[in-house]
């Protein structure tokens, strides 16, 4: 049986009825008798203890995972409330499922280790092709668990993943497992067996001034900046807007200003989060960073950002190697929806130009995107970046 595909969406105010109607979409679209597994995105204002029962009974699986998210990416609108499903029946792709649950902030690596074993040991002993995980976006470490998933899948095995948000208040996220929500979790996907695979992702955002040298790291802290404590970098940029970062939550500015990090083996930037100010003027970003690079804050506009959105098309489109893609699942920054706005649909339009006609398509905005990174290498590896737009492409 080929792969059929079926997306079905709701922003019904009632939660029974809008899961109801996403999953029958879904099963009718999709023109088959039997769904194998479904990828779930919803919003929070929706209760995933009353959706998820109802989504699985629908499409007749437990085979679900998924995440909660700023907003849902469809074909024609970007969507701030409601419930998606994209349901897969097919003979040609293989497919495990895994989860991981109560994540140690302290020993992240060791989460993802489990990850990975458990989702292979749902796959069997299949060709693998590619990975896909939800994790807490919340987490002050999420590139830790990336490490733990490479030391079982391998360092350059195709990863994406996305960390779970909720509606740009920064308080709690959720992670589909089968039909349960899980939270401080993670949740994860393979896919193999007769597809192709295409992955793109860019950011589109460039340097401000002059490098700085991370001169004092401690994993995802930086102490000091060319000496400096960390904190001075935004206070040169914005003066007094930087008293704003001395919170738990930081300001808008932090999110909209991300730190890029120079990678000299490939020539790019990785963007990282600052997630919080220490009192000693420390920035805690959303991920690891290696002491000694050179250091930026970033800037990116509407143009920019749609530019890197259709660049990671194309080159989703070009991994490809002449298959047609099959579904498109979209990775995008929630700082990028804030950045544009009501343009935030014409990102997506330029992307659908890339892939023929009717391709079916889905997405979701996440805190912190993970995918193969930009690389003067023709190996590329995966690593967590933020303020970025992925887009998997599966043939």
């Amino acid at each position: 049986m080929p792969t059929q595909i079926g997306i079905g969406f709701s922003r019904d105010p009632n939660i029974e009825k809008a899961a109801t109607d996403a999953a029958l979409e879904a099963k009718t679209s999709a023109r088959a008798q039997k769904i194998d597994f479904a990828l779930i995105v919803s919003t929070i204002h929706y209760n995933p203890a009353k959706t998820l029962p109802i989504i699985s009974k629908i499409l007749n699986t437990k085979k679900l995972v998924g995440s909660s998210s700023a907003g849902i990416i469809l074909p024609d609108s970007i969507e701030t409330r409601g419930v998606a499903v994209l349901a897969v029946s097919s003979s040609e792709i293989k497919f495990g499922i895994g989860s991981v649950t109560n994540i140690n902030p302290e020993d992240m690596r060791s989460s993802g280790t489990i990850l990975a074993k458990n989702s292979i040991a749902d796959f069997g002993k299949h060709g693998r092709q590619i990975f896909i995980f939800f994790t807490n976006g919340l987490l002050p470490n999420n590139s830790a668990l990336l490490k733990g998933v490479q030391e079982v899948l391998g360092n350059v095995f195709p990863i994406v993943g996305a960390g779970s948000c909720d509606d740009f208040s920064f308080k709690e996220t959720f992670q589909i497992f089968e039909n349960k929500a899980l939270k401080n979790s993670a949740s994860g996907l393979i896919l193999g067996g007769h597809i192709s695979v295409g992955v793109g992702g860019r950011h589109g955002w460039r340097p401000l001034g002059k490098p700085r040298i991370l001169t004092k790291v401690n994993n995802n802290i930086i102490v000091t900046i060319d000496g400096k404590m960390a904190s001075s970098l935004y206070e040169e940029f914005f003066a007094e807007e930087a008293r704003n970062l001395y919170s738990t939550q930081l300001a808008q500015m932090a999110i909209l200003y991300p730190l890029g990090i120079y990678i000299e083996e490939s020539s790019e930037y990785l963007l990282r989060n600052a997630i919080d100010i220490l009192p000693d003027g420390s920035i805690v970003c959303q991920g690891e960073v290696p002491e000694g690079a050179r250091v930026h804050i970033m800037i990116g506009n509407k143009d920019s950002c749609k530019e890197a959105a259709k660049e990671a098309a194309l080159e989703a489109h070009k991994n490809l190697l002449g298959k047609k893609a099959s579904f498109v699942f979209i990775i995008e920054s929630m700082a990028r929806l804030k950045l544009l706005g009501r343009s935030a649909s014409n990102e997506i339009k330029r992307i659908k130009e890339i892939f023929e006609p009717g391709t079916p398509l889905m997405g979701m905005y996440a805190y912190g995107e993970i995918c193969p990174f930009q690389s003067i290498e023709p190996i590329k590896k995966p690593y967590l970046q933020n303020e970025s737009i992925v887009v998997l492409a599966i043939g």
